[in-house]
Formats: structure tokens, C-alpha cells, sequence
């Protein structure tokens, strides 16, 4: 299933939020799908089995959560050059946007100048003009957003509207174990050497580790 980023409405100003989706991609998303590939080709996961899914929750989801929170602390502090912003980190922009402007929401109401031709003055508000020839960028986007036959002439952040939209249903997953299977399975688990390493060889490992221990429960 393809992210399928959401480049919709005046496209020219999603160019910023494909940005961000290369830096998710490379610093944090690449090698978690690239761990669930491998373990779905060489490791016996099947993505139709509840007991594989709730596994795969037991075993990575508060590991993925403290990955992004990690990613999101280093990406907050990066520096990022741009015609407006000189080598200055996200963090940083944040605050002194809020000592210019105050406190604003999501949406704030635009103030217009009384010599402004209303809305026609915003046509090029936010766009950036370098991001928009940026082979990278649409390079990126091509990727996880396959162009239709009627579109591949154009850029990727040309089309108004996506043939499709993003959806992705996450079930709850139940245990199949007994409190005291989970108890006895995370017991084990935490006795592994590599138990707290990140790297791909251990977080594979601990996933054998793990559908070799309940496999010894039945």
C-alpha cells in the first residue's frame, strides 16, 4: 500500500509538506517498512493473521513511538536555508513566529490590506518556486503517488485532485494469549542480550525469538 500523500487543492503550496515527507521518509519511515518487508519475506509474517498483527503491536509499536519522538526532537532542531528563512531550525522559526505574531491557530483569518485586490493578492502566497523544480521532490512523490495515464506529463504537484484518496483502517489488536502467556512472553523477551537494540539483525531476532517462544506455548 503506497502513502499516498494528500498533494490536493492549490498544489503548488503542498510543495513544503512533500519536503517534510522525504525527510519522514528517509530519517524514520524507510527502515521500519523496510523491517516489516523483510519479515513478511523471510521471517513468516502474514499480514492476514490477527495473532502476527497483535505480535507485531506487542513487540514494535512503543519502539516505533519512541522513534518518532526521537526523529521529531532531531528534525525540530535541524537548519534548514531558504529565501526566507537563513539557516535557521523549525524550532526556532516557531518561536519567533509566535513573539511576531502572537499566538494564532491552525486556521487564522487573513487580514487584508485595504489596497489589496483581495484574494488575487495571496495567488503566490507560501509557494515555493525552488521546491516546485526540485527533482527530488517530485521524484519522491511520484513514488508513493503513481501518476494516472492522463497525468504523467505533468509534475507532481500539478493535478488539483487525487483519483484517490488515503485511507488506512488500523484494527484493534486483541491477545490470543492468556495474561499470564503475555506476562511469560515478555519475560522472555527481556532476558534477549540484544533485547534493547534498534538495529534491524536484533529487532528481527527478537521477532523469531518471539513466534518461537508461543509456538512452544501450544
Amino acid at each position: 500500500v503506497g502513502r499516498g500523500s494528500y498533494i490536493y487543492g492549490r498544489s503548488v503550496h503542498n510543495i513544503r509538506i512533500e519536503r517534510l515527507w522525504v525527510d519522514v521518509t528517509r530519517g524514520f519511515g524507510a527502515k521500519w517498512k523496510e523491517l516489516f518487508r523483510l519479515l513478511e519475506t523471510h521471517h513468516t509474517l502474514n499480514i492476514d493473521n490477527e495473532r502476527h498483527l497483535w505480535l507485531l503491536h506487542f513487540l514494535f509499536l512503543e519502539r516505533i513511538n519512541s522513534d518518532i519522538e526521537d526523529w521529531i526532537g532531531s528534525w525540530n532542531h535541524h537548519t534548514i536555508s531558504s529565501q526566507t528563512q537563513a539557516y535557521r531550525t523549525p524550532s526556532v522559526m516557531y518561536q519567533q513566529g509566535m513573539i511576531q505574531h502572537g499566538h494564532r491557530g491552525l486556521f487564522p483569518e487573513p487580514e487584508l490590506d485595504s489596497n489589496s485586490n483581495g484574494d488575487d493578492s495571496y495567488a503566490g502566497y507560501g509557494v515555493d518556486w525552488e521546491g516546485l523544480e526540485s527533482h527530488q521532490l517530485n521524484d519522491h512523490h511520484r513514488e508513493h503517488n503513481p501518476p494516472s495515464s492522463a497525468d504523467e506529463s505533468l509534475t507532481a504537484f500539478d493535478a488539483d485532485v487525487p483519483e484517490e484518496m488515503s485511507h488506512i483502517e488500523v484494527p484493534e489488536a486483541h491477545s490470543h494469549l492468556s495474561e499470564g502467556g503475555s506476562q511469560a512472553l515478555n519475560q522472555h523477551l527481556q532476558q534477549i542480550p540484544c533485547f534493547l537494540n534498534k538495529d534491524q539483525a536484533s529487532l528481527i531476532y527478537i521477532w523469531n525469538a518471539a513466534c518461537g517462544f508461543i509456538r512452544s506455548l501450544r
